[in-house]
C-alpha cells in the first residue's frame, strides 16, 4: 500500500504518532498516538491547505511517500464526514478496538478521495516505512 504525508522537516515523518497526543483530529481524541496519510499525493497536499492559514505555512515541508501493508478496517456505515463529533466516536471505536493497525475513511475535503487514521501503537505500524521525501512548496496560485 502507498501512503502518503505532508510534514514539517523539523519534526520529521511523525510515525510514532505523538503528533495526537498535542492535538485531537476528526478521527480520534487527544492523547491517541495515531499518524494519518492519503491514499495520494494530492490530498495531502489539500488537506494541509484546509488545516493550515495560507499565510502561516511553514517554509520546511516535505512530501514524504511510504509504503506498508497494515491491517485495513473501512468505515462501512454511512457517516456525515462534516459531524466531526460522530466521526471522533468512528474513529475511537476503531482504535479501542486493535482490529487492525488503519482505519480507511473518506476525506471531508474531497470525499472521492482517501485518508488513513493509522493507530501508531499497533504492531502493523512497524511495518510503514518511508520510501522517499522532497522538500515540498506550495504553488503561489493555491495560496494567493
Amino acid at each position: 500500500m502507498d501512503l502518503w504525508r505532508l510534514y514539517r522537516a523539523a519534526h520529521g515523518p511523525g510515525l510514532d504518532g505523538a503528533g495526537g497526543l498535542h492535538a485531537a483530529g476528526r478521527w480520534h481524541r487527544l492523547g491517541r498516538r495515531v499518524v494519518y496519510f492519503g491514499a495520494s499525493a494530492a490530498i495531502v497536499v489539500l488537506e494541509k491547505l484546509a488545516h493550515v492559514d495560507p499565510d502561516a505555512l511553514p517554509d520546511d515541508l516535505l512530501l514524504g511517500h511510504f509504503a506498508g501493508d497494515p491491517s485495513v478496517e473501512s468505515v462501512a456505515e454511512p457517516l456525515d464526514l462534516r459531524d466531526l463529533l460522530a466521526c471522533r466516536l468512528r474513529g475511537e471505536r476503531f482504535l479501542e478496538s486493535g482490529r487492525a493497525c488503519a482505519l480507511r475513511v473518506s476525506s471531508v475535503v474531497l470525499p472521492e478521495e482517501i485518508n488513513y487514521l493509522v493507530d501508531a501503537t499497533h504492531p502493523d505500524a512497524a511495518d510503514i516505512r518511508l520510501v522517499s521525501e522532497r522538500a515540498f512548496v506550495f504553488d503561489e496560485r493555491l495560496v494567493a
